[in-house]
C-alpha cells in the first residue's frame, strides 16, 4: 500500500506541475476541466489516504 501512494504522490506532482504552468500561462486545460484539475487533486487524496493507512499499519 506505501508502494501505490508513492507511486500516486509522484503522478499527482506531475499533474500538479502541470496544472500551475496552464494556470501561469492562462491556458485552459486540454481536457475543458477546471484548474485546478480535479483527477489531480483525486490522486493526490488517494496517495494521502492510502499514506495514512499504510503509516498506521506499521
Amino acid at each position: 500500500m506505501l508502494k501505490i501512494s508513492k507511486i500516486c504522490f509522484i503522478v499527482s506532482g506531475f499533474l500538479l506541475i502541470a496544472d500551475s504552468t496552464l494556470m501561469f500561462l492562462n491556458k485552459p486545460n486540454p481536457l475543458g476541466l477546471p484548474l485546478p484539475c480535479p483527477i489531480t487533486l483525486s490522486v493526490l487524496g488517494i496517495g494521502l489516504i492510502l499514506f495514512s493507512l499504510a503509516k498506521k499499519q506499521d
